[in-house]
């Protein structure tokens, strides 16, 4: 009999690691799948042109002016250029998609003479790829945005990093490569302090609703 029991004993075993295999076999094939899929999502959302393309596509577009403003963001599963640049009298933009370097939206406004325009000086400032390497150092997640302006007569990198519902926007001098500052917003926190500042708002209208209920009836007495 116990004979028998060690046979049965031994049989389920193997049995549990021949299914256990199979549930290990199955779930990293899910996984693959998963990551190739990933993968693939990862590489429509490219950055196939320079920066430099994308200022010669602003001046092909406009002829030659001030740079104001460079950036690059993710919008709907692609990276877009934003060059905004001005003269004496106007301010103009242009969209770039960053994959195909096709324009996708310019348009040119009088320029707004009560706002403070400074001109990029593009010489000598670190790379995007740099700016985004040092940033790394004090961020974490994944870098979705970036973009290159003057910033208290400096020419600054503001490197933006998403990791779950926090955002960490780094801040750098694009000249010195120095950071100047790391900011993060935490999205959930920010929607837990919204929802309780709504419920204590709530509670205060009950509450003097209440009041004033109150005082009416102790003036009809």
């Amino acid at each position: 009999m116990k004979t028998n029991i060690k046979r049965l004993s031994l049989a389920a075993a193997v049995l549990g690691l021949v299914m256990g295999g199979t549930s290990l076999t199955l779930i990293n094939q899910v996984h693959a799948s998963t990551g190739a899929q990933t993968t693939q999502q990862t590489k429509n959302a490219t950055i196939n042109i320079s920066q430099s393309d994308a200022i010669n596509k602003f001046n092909e577009k406009f002829g030659s002016k001030s740079i104001k403003e460079i950036e690059v963001k993710n919008k709907k599963d692609k990276y877009i250029y934003e060059v905004e640049g001005f003269d004496s009298e106007k301010e103009y933009k242009v969209k770039i998609d960053a994959n195909t370097g096709k324009i996708l939206k310019a348009k040119s406004e009088k320029l707004d003479d009560e706002k403070k325009q400074e001109a990029l000086d593009l010489s000598n400032l670190m790379s995007r790829g740099e700016a985004t390497k040092l940033a790394q150092t004090k961020a974490s997640g994944q870098a979705v945005k970036w973009s290159l302006e003057m910033d208290n007569n400096k020419p600054v990198w503001k490197v933006e990093f998403k990791d779950g519902n926090k955002e960490i926007e780094v801040k750098i001098d694009a000249k010195d490569q120095k950071i100047l500052k790391v900011e993060t917003d935490d999205k959930k926190d920010s929607k837990d302090k919204h929802a309780k500042d709504h419920s204590e708002s709530k509670n205060k209208d009950r509450d003097h609703d209440k009041n004033k209920k109150s005082e009416r009836n102790d003036t009809n007495d």
